[in-house]
């Protein structure tokens, strides 16, 4: 009678400890994985100690399929190596989505990084999985939160739920300990309607054109010495607020997908940058593709945004910089333009007076004002890309006009009779 084979990833018994003629207790177990078996053995000073290394050993081990093995000794810092090689073979993450989790996880060697800032590495990094229980993550989230740095804490709690699942799988620990993290209370936001920011606009162009001609503004002085200012900022300012594209999606704006020559002149959107990070500073890169399904779209162009647009064309043809992309707003030496070194001029530009400006305030305002126009979320929605939900949940910024009940209240007020007969 032939014996039943052994089912995958168990052990069989341990053999009886023996002594060794150096004096040491030897003892094995032989573990059956899916491509064969394999013999464990651990050494102790006495029969005892022999097998407790080697139940330890029985605990701790994992069957390795050319990735690196986890245990429950594994510090978090490698378990986020490991996260990062498991993302790069996921088709579903992009470029960015990786550089987004490996930027909250490695403190940036670049000299020009702000020191002392919390990543996972200088954090919890050190720990060892078995260390990285529900109540020490709990700790070093609500202290990201005391800090103030309340978006950090919730990359990092999706970053360390996502790491710790790894160790789940490979049963370094039976549950993730994320889970039981205490929930981000949500804040109560005061009522909106910033009915006042959203007739802003206007004065907000006529002063970045002041600043655009050297001369100065609430908040900042006016020119005297070092590289002109760029009227690139006014430029851009107009074809966001045409269109409520998203910045990072203007400077990805290809010359060859414009046309406002045609009786509806018009812009495609077809890509965003993304940052692509290595030694050193790291790069911006044309992705072929937009941000979401939704993100793709065409722009039929008002008369500012047409006439910003004139003015970016004839400045690139003057001004002879290099191009190879076809970009509409490349870089001085041709490369796509850096969105983090276009907030120093929109900083300057905005100065004291509009201090609470953002490119994000331009979407709020392009979907706010399309809203109240049209009475259609909808349409909002696919001008700036994005799903109704979230066009109302984050970028329709002035209550909504309620139905026009004046007649039934006033009856009612008045005596005159309220509700149906």
């Amino acid at each position: 009678m032939s014996r039943l084979p052994k089912p995958i990833g168990t052990f069989g018994k341990p053999t009886e400890p023996r002594k060794q003629k150096n004096g040491s207790f030897r003892t094995t177990v032989r573990y059956y994985g899916s491509t064969g078996s394999k013999q464990i053995a651990r050494f102790g000073e006495s029969a005892d100690d022999a097998r407790n290394k080697l139940a330890e050993a029985m605990r701790d081990y994992q069957e390795v399929h050319g990735i690196s093995r986890i245990t429950r000794n594994t510090k978090l810092i490698d378990l986020a190596a490991e996260l990062l090689t498991e993302l790069r073979g996921d088709d579903s993450y992009t470029e960015g989505n990786i550089e987004d989790y490996r930027r909250e996880i490695y403190v940036s060697d670049d000299k020009r990084a702000k020191p002392g800032t919390v990543k996972i590495e200088n954090s919890v990094g050190h720990l060892q999985v078995w260390q990285a229980t529900a109540g020490e993550l709990d700790r070093h989230l609500k202290r990201l939160v005391s800090l103030g740095l309340r978006r950090k804490a919730k990359q990092h709690k999706i970053i360390l739920k996502a790491m710790m699942a790894i160790a789940v799988r490979h049963g370094a620990i039976d549950i993730n300990p994320i889970d039981g993290v205490a929930a981000f209370t949500r804040r109560k936001n005061r009522a909106r309607g910033k009915v006042k920011d959203q007739r802003a606009l206007p004065a907000f162009r006529a002063q970045v054109r002041t600043w655009a001609r050297g001369e100065a503004i609430p908040g900042t002085p006016a020119y005297r010495s070092g590289p002109r200012r760029d009227w690139t900022l006014v430029w851009v300012i107009d074809v966001i607020t045409g269109t409520g594209m998203r910045p990072h999606e203007a400077f990805a704006v290809l010359l060859d997908e414009i046309d406002i020559e045609c009786p509806d002149p018009y812009l495609d959107v077809t890509g965003t940058l993304i940052e692509v990070r290595g030694k050193g500073r790291g790069r911006w890169v044309r992705k072929p593709f937009p941000k979401t399904d939704n993100s793709w779209r065409r722009f039929l162009l008002p008369p500012h945004s047409i006439d910003a647009i004139h003015h970016t064309i004839a400045d690139l043809k003057s001004s002879g910089r290099p191009n190879p992309d076809r970009l509409l707003y490349p870089s001085r030496n041709g490369t796509p333009r850096s969105p983090t070194n276009f907030g120093r001029p929109w900083r300057a530009a905005r100065g004291s007076e509009f201090d609470w400006v953002t490119p994000r305030t331009f979407r709020r305002g392009v979907g706010t004002e399309v809203d109240n126009f049209y009475d259609d979320p909808e349409r909002a929605a696919r001008q700036l890309g994005n799903t109704k939900e979230v066009a109302k949940q984050h970028y329709i910024d002035i209550p909504e006009t309620v139905p026009d009940n004046r007649e039934v209240l006033e009856r009612w007020a008045t005596g005159g009779g309220g509700g149906k007969v």
